[in-house]
């Protein structure tokens, strides 16, 4: 995961969110057995965003995988989103001040 880290970050990528359903996978047919876990991801640079602000990625229905199709549609009208965007790692909660720089943002 460390190198796949580092290439998002060595090419400026970020995640997009989503629309709809929050899970891409999904395992057990039964409700008691079924696990739900959002794995597939569209992720994009500044340069990216700043061409498609009004974009709109869905999570759609599985048939056939257990993964669910993503759909990106960059001709949406909705509003525009912000070109900053905020990641965090788990590591920070290890540093001290970790609590005092959230609370200023």
């Amino acid at each position: 995961m460390s190198s796949f880290r580092a290439a998002l970050d060595d090419c400026s990528l970020s995640d997009v969110g989503y629309q709809s359903r929050w899970y891409t996978w999904e395992k057990g047919k039964f409700e008691s057995t079924n696990i739900r876990e959002r794995l597939d991801r569209g992720v994009a640079n500044n340069a990216w965003w700043s061409l498609h602000p009004h974009f709109v990625l869905s999570h759609m229905t599985h048939s056939f995988s257990d993964h669910c199709p993503l759909l990106m549609d960059t001709f949406t009208q909705s509003t525009p989103r912000s070109l900053w965007h905020f990641k965090f790692e788990a590591a920070w909660l290890l540093e001290e001040s970790c609590e005092s720089e959230v609370r200023k943002l």
